[in-house]
């Protein structure tokens, strides 16, 4: 453990801790000391070394620099000498023998630091080298822009090249309805810039290094980076060799479950479509159970092939797989209710895309039964999403389930007095029934004398209907035949309702059924 203090001296950098000193000048570490000496702590050493060695002139033709060993209280010793000037002292206990370090390596290392440290000094402060760096740093620097430049243009290229492709995809990446191309040219252009941002920063990368190893001062820092940059690419590269067995089964297990899931989808698409006849599947659940076999298939597939994923054995893997499964725990509640409810209206077969339904307040022709939501169109094209949860709360009607067989039944009430004849009433809707169009013969309509009230009898017109989202438009045509047969007729219609009867009968003559603003000359009678 080392801790950083800072000499006075602009040159040099001493770091130390309580148990060890290094030499640290111009960014370069000379020497640690890991023992006591002569009554000086590893701190002290290491503060009078460096002072030394800033006293030793910058500008001398030759550095000699030499270890002399001496014996001294049975202990070895090698002075490190400049020029026959003592710098430091290296014990043996000042070896790192942890790391498998002996005081001969100690020593040569020690020689070989101050050696270099001395001759990058000297070479730093010649003019002409200065000058020739800063020369070279330039014109790399140019060179690094005018790199980057043609990268650029490069790049500009294939991203233009990438809409012109678009266009020739169109009719290549079809999936029914769903055109791929848009989102293919769109991964494509992120690939593409993520590239030209890699491409960029390793350029930037290179120029800094071989910028910093250009001056003697700042080398270590470019032989920091370009070791980075080696072990970098070396891990990358060895990670990759090392994966490669557990990818190739990754890929073996992804081609196995695709064909199991095709195969799988193939027959329950054939079941849905009747192509297939099984007594204990009907078609009905045939979608619904498709894509939930076919998840499980990915979900069993995904379990067997995470193991083999490069890096699932890490901490930051399982981090982010604990943080996923803990958003998904978070989250899930609603979305399993959602999930249940879907599956609850699926295998219940309570009503199924192109039937007419009344689910709670809302009425319309049924258009999508998904996973976690019902979406069904009113009449007046009202697209209306349920969630899948509401369907387990709420009351369902169907009214295509049964009309599938002798069509929907439908039913319209009046209210006649009691002075009309009720054979005449009942006659009189079986009339109108039998001038709407839509209303179907077989079965036959029937009329139902449904209550006996205080000033009216209510009848009630049963008849059915071939399609039940037609029923709305069926009643407001039958609705107007009504009138015009009651009328015709002279039975006058007790709604709304009154106690008393008016002096005259409530009738509109035949004379009068097409009253301005209505078409003159209209007969519905027929």
């Amino acid at each position: 453990r080392h801790a950083a203090a800072a000499m006075p001296d602009s040159t040099g950098v001493l770091s130390a801790s309580s148990r060890t000193a290094s030499v640290v000048l111009w960014n370069r570490n000379i020497m640690t000391f890991r023992s006591a000496y002569e009554g000086l702590t590893p701190k002290e050493r290491a503060n009078l070394a460096g002072e030394r060695m800033n006293q030793v002139p910058a500008d001398l033709p030759e550095y000699r620099v030499m270890a002399v060993e001496v014996l001294e209280g049975g202990n070895r010793l090698a002075l490190i000498k400049v020029n026959g000037r003592i710098m430091f002292a290296v014990t043996e206990a000042d070896a790192d023998t942890t790391n498998g370090e002996s005081f001969e390596l100690a020593k040569q290392r020690a020689v070989i630091a101050v050696s270099q440290w001395m001759e990058a000094r000297r070479a730093q402060y010649r003019l002409p080298m200065l000058i020739q760096s800063a020369g070279i740093a330039l014109l790399a620097t140019i060179v690094a822009l005018f790199a980057a430049l043609l990268l650029g243009r490069v790049f500009v290229r294939i991203l233009g090249q990438l809409k012109h492709v678009e266009s020739g995809l169109n009719k290549r990446f079809m999936i029914g309805n769903f055109n791929l191309a848009p989102y293919l040219v769109s991964l494509g252009n992120g690939l593409v810039k993520m590239f030209e941002v890699i491409v960029l920063i390793s350029l930037t990368y290179l120029w800094l290094t071989y910028i910093l190893s250009l001056f003697p001062y700042t080398q270590p820092w470019s032989r920091e980076l370009s070791g980075f940059l080696l072990d970098t690419i070396y891990d990358l590269g060895h990670s990759v060799l090392v994966s490669i067995p557990s990818l190739f089964t990754i890929g073996v297990i992804f081609f196995m479950t695709r064909l199991l899931v095709n195969a799988v989808s193939a027959f329950f698409i054939a079941v849905e479509s009747s192509s297939v006849h099984l007594r204990w599947f009907e078609p009905e659940t045939a979608k619904a159970t498709r894509r939930i076999v076919v998840v499980l298939i990915w979900v069993f597939a995904l379990v067997v092939a995470y193991p083999l994923i490069p890096g699932s054995e890490t901490k930051a893997f399982q981090g982010i797989s604990v943080f996923l499964g803990l958003m998904v725990s978070l989250g899930s509640a609603g979305l399993v209710g959602q999930l249940i409810g879907g599956i609850v209206a699926v295998y219940t077969k309570s009503f199924q895309p192109g039937d007419y339904v009344k689910i709670g307040d809302h009425e319309g022709v049924v258009r999508e039964l998904g996973m976690l939501a019902a979406k069904i169109v009113t009449i007046r094209k009202e697209e209306v999403t349920i969630p899948n949860a509401l369907l387990m709360g709420s009351t369902v009607i169907n009214y295509s389930k049964e009309a599938r067989r002798d069509g929907a039944i439908v039913a319209t009430s009046v209210t006649i007095g009691y002075d009309a004849p009720w054979r005449q009433v009942h006659a009189l809707l079986l009339v109108a029934a039998g001038r709407t169009d839509g209303i179907l013969h077989r079965p036959e309509p029937y009329v139902l004398q449904k209550s006996l009230s205080d000033f009216y009898v209510e009848y009630t017109l049963m008849f059915s209907i071939e399609r039940a989202e037609e029923r709305f438009s069926i009643l407001s045509e039958l609705h107007g035949h009504i009138q015009d047969a009651f009328n015709e007729y002279g039975v006058q219609i007790m709604s709304p309702h009154f106690r008393s009867q008016p002096d005259k009968d409530v009738l509109v003559p035949k004379e009068r059924w097409s009253a301005a603003p209505a078409s003159q000359g209209r007969d519905d009678t027929a």
